[in-house]
C-alpha cells in the first residue's frame, strides 16, 4: 500500500481539481448575466459540488483512517 501522506496529497489534489472546475462552469454560467438572477443560476452548481468535496474529503478520510488501524492491527498481532 501507498503511505498515507501520498493517498491524503491525491484527496487533496482531486478536490483542487474539482473546485478549479467549478470555477470554470460557473464562470461560463454566468457570462453574459445580470446581477439579479446571477445566484439562482450558480446556486445548484455550488451546492452539488459542495456536496461531492464533503463525499470526497470526507471519505477519502475515512478510509484512510481504516486503512491504517487493519495496518496498525496487523502489525501488532504479528
Amino acid at each position: 500500500m501507498r503511505k498515507p501522506a501520498a493517498i491524503l496529497g491525491t484527496i487533496v489534489i482531486v478536490n483542487a481539481c474539482l473546485w478549479g472546475f467549478t470555477i470554470l462552469m460557473v464562470a461560463h454560467t454566468l457570462k453574459g448575466a445580470g446581477a439579479r438572477e446571477a445566484y439562482d443560476m450558480i446556486q445548484h452548481i455550488l451546492g452539488g459540488v459542495a456536496g461531492i468535496s464533503t463525499v470526497i474529503v470526507g471519505g477519502g478520510k475515512a478510509g484512510l483512517m481504516q486503512t491504517m488501524k487493519a495496518q496498525e492491527r496487523e502489525s501488532q498481532s504479528n
